[in-house]
């Protein structure tokens, strides 16, 4: 990982195509299910049901981290709209309350994973 100076004082990092793989694979290890690549690799509309009932709808899962007790974490970006929806089936969809759309979910609260979009 090679670390680029920025103007405007934020460190950034370019990741090589190899890096980013075996980043992907790590975080495929940790938690082997079927959305874990796909939200890891693209952009879109998804949605995680919570125990709570709410979906949260995110853009896609930025990485997957174990914390000291086990616990997996999913760093995610949140959608900030959605524009067609407000609800399924009654279930109130989540979004980013504010312009800042990093969020950190605590996988044991996620239910099930889900496309909110159409192809």
């Amino acid at each position: 990982m090679k670390k680029l100076n920025t103007e405007n004082g934020f460190e950034e990092y370019l990741v090589s195509e190899n890096e980013l793989y075996a980043e992907i694979e790590e975080y495929i290890s940790l938690l082997p299910a079927w959305f874990t690549r796909r939200m890891l690799t693209d952009s879109w509309n998804f949605g995680l049901l919570l125990i709570t009932g709410d979906i949260l709808a995110i853009e896609n899962i930025d990485s997957i981290e174990q914390d000291a007790s086990g616990n997996l974490w999913l760093d995610a970006t949140l959608q900030e709209e959605l524009g067609y929806k407000d609800n399924i089936f009654g279930h109130t969809i989540l979004l980013a309350p504010t312009s800042r759309v990093s969020v950190s979910i605590n996988s044991s609260h996620v239910v099930a994973a889900f496309e909110l979009a159409d192809t």
